[in-house]
């Protein structure tokens, strides 16, 4: 089993990978942790130069807030989808459609908060734009970047073939359920879902919660209806 530290930065995981000869980086956290996260290296005795990829799993605030710095210390390639790769270069905030009553008044409130700039996160230009599979051994990981979308069209996830999947949101672990409370695209979610199934994933680690079981992704096989919102897709 893969050497995983989890780390929170602010309302989101992120997650350092151990390879053979550094770290992969899952997502970057919510703005101003960069103190947090670099607090959390030197308690793991992981040296900043260590890390040799940031995978960012898809363009929302609270995954990106603390890239720019965390990619200037640790000076290492930023990867991302190429339906993303635009919103990150132009530190666009894009606020998702909720899925359930709870996610569509945090949007609601979200986008009106966006509106007058209260949210925002400094523009990174990505190294790596990838549009389908990518292997990791490059940097030193036995694992790949698979895209996922559901949560938004270009959300992408790292799975290992001893089974261990970061997914970022394409599934959650709070309020009761596994199913996100945000998304571009409901049905999307549960192929993305199948996908991993398909791919052996037995842990989910997602942005939102503690690791879990994959059978409870297994179980939720269908979805209540499907969410698409119209003129949402990115290109």
């Amino acid at each position: 089993m893969a050497v995983i530290h989890r780390i929170r930065l602010g309302t989101c995981n992120t997650y350092l990978i151990q390879g053979n000869n550094g770290y992969v980086l899952v997502d970057a956290g919510n703005s101003n942790k960069v103190t947090v996260f670099f607090s959390n290296l030197r308690k793991h005795n992981i040296s900043p130069d260590s890390i040799k990829l940031i995978v960012i799993t898809h363009v929302h605030f609270d995954h990106v807030g603390s890239l720019s710095a965390i990619k200037n210390i640790c000076k290492c390639p930023v990867a991302i989808h190429q339906r993303e790769a635009q919103l990150l270069r132009e530190g666009k905030v894009v606020i998702p459609p909720g899925t359930n009553l709870w996610g569509k008044t945090v949007s609601y409130i979200g986008e009106r908060i966006a509106g007058i700039g209260f949210i925002k996160f400094n523009a990174v230009e990505p190294d790596i734009v990838i549009s389908r599979e990518m292997f990791l051994e490059e940097f030193g990981v036995n694992g790949s970047i698979i895209p996922t979308p559901g949560h938004t069209y270009g959300s992408m996830s790292v799975v290992l073939p001893t089974g261990e999947a970061f997914v970022g949101d394409l599934a959650v672990n709070f309020i009761g359920s596994v199913f996100p409370p945000f998304a571009e695209n409901g049905r999307e979610v549960t192929i993305s879902w199948r996908k991993l199934v398909s791919l052996g994933a037995n842990t989910i680690f997602p942005g939102h919660g503690h690791p879990f079981n994959v059978n409870l992704l297994k179980e939720k096989t269908r979805v209540p209806h499907e969410i698409i919102i119209p003129g949402r897709q990115l290109s």
